[in-house]
This record gives structure tokens, sequence and C-alpha cells, in this order.
């Protein structure tokens, strides 16, 4: 049985070593440039383009946001996530969170409507979900839209 064992493992290693091999003459047989001095030609399939650098106009770029614990009373912890729009438009953002910690999962959900960032307390809001503990890990996201 030992041997049948090491044959197994034999033909493993020999199957693993004609793919390498295989692959290295795959690369190898790409054909050499004639001439070396000859541009070099595009391949058929075009390269992915860089991506453009966010535009000031992204609404996520317009919203700054935080996340605190905040204890209330002895027992009781909330997660407090506070968003302020930077913005000169009125934007409607809903919100979605996960706090996962040792004593449990909270998820919380919330529509926030900001004001411009003119028009003061209007562009900041806050919303606070409870949660069993403090710490842990939270995951918030937004989806938002210009009205």
């Amino acid at each position: 049985m030992r041997a049948a064992s090491w044959l197994k493992l034999l033909c493993l290693a020999a199957a693993l070593c004609c793919g390498v091999v295989a692959a290295a003459q795959a690369v190898d047989s790409t054909p050499p440039q004639s001439d070396p001095a000859a541009p070099l030609t595009a391949p058929d399939h075009p390269l992915p383009a860089t991506p453009a650098p966010v535009a000031a106009s992204d609404l996520q770029s317009c919203l700054q946001e935080t996340g605190n614990y905040v204890r209330r009373g002895s027992s009781s912890v909330i997660y407090v996530i506070r968003i302020v729009n930077t913005c000169d438009k009125r934007l409607r953002c809903e919100i979605f969170a996960s706090v996962t910690g040792a004593k449990g999962s909270s998820r919380g959900h919330t529509i926030m409507t900001l004001g411009p960032a003119s028009a003061g307390k209007a562009a900041k809001k806050s919303y606070g979900m409870g949660v069993e503990a403090a710490g842990g890990i939270v995951q918030v996201s937004r989806e938002c839209k210009v009205l």
C-alpha cells in the first residue's frame, strides 16, 4: 500500500512538471520582431484605460462622514453616524449600517435630506442606532442623489 502512495505522488509531480514546461513553451513561442528599430505594434485588444480622477461634482466627494460610539447611561450604547454636505446641492441620502460585535449584530437604515453647505445646520445630519456593545466591525454604505 505504501508503494501505491509513492507512485501516486510521483505521477502528480510529473504532471505538474509537464504543466510548467508547457506554460514556459507558450511564453517562449511569441515570435521576435524582425527589425529592432521598427515601432512596436499595438495589441489587438486595447489596454484598460486609467480611471479618471473623481470630479468635484461627484456626490460622494461632497459628503464627510464620521461614526462614533456614544454611551447613554450605564448600559445603553449607540453608534452615531454623522454626515455633512459640503457642496451647494440639496441631497437625499439613504444610509445602511451594520455593526457586528462580540455581543451580537445590529442593523440600521435611515433616509437623510441634507441641505446645501450654505444652509448651515440643514447641511448636517446625524443618525443613532442602538448596538449591543461598543467596538466591533462597522460597515456603512450610502446611496445619494441630488434633489
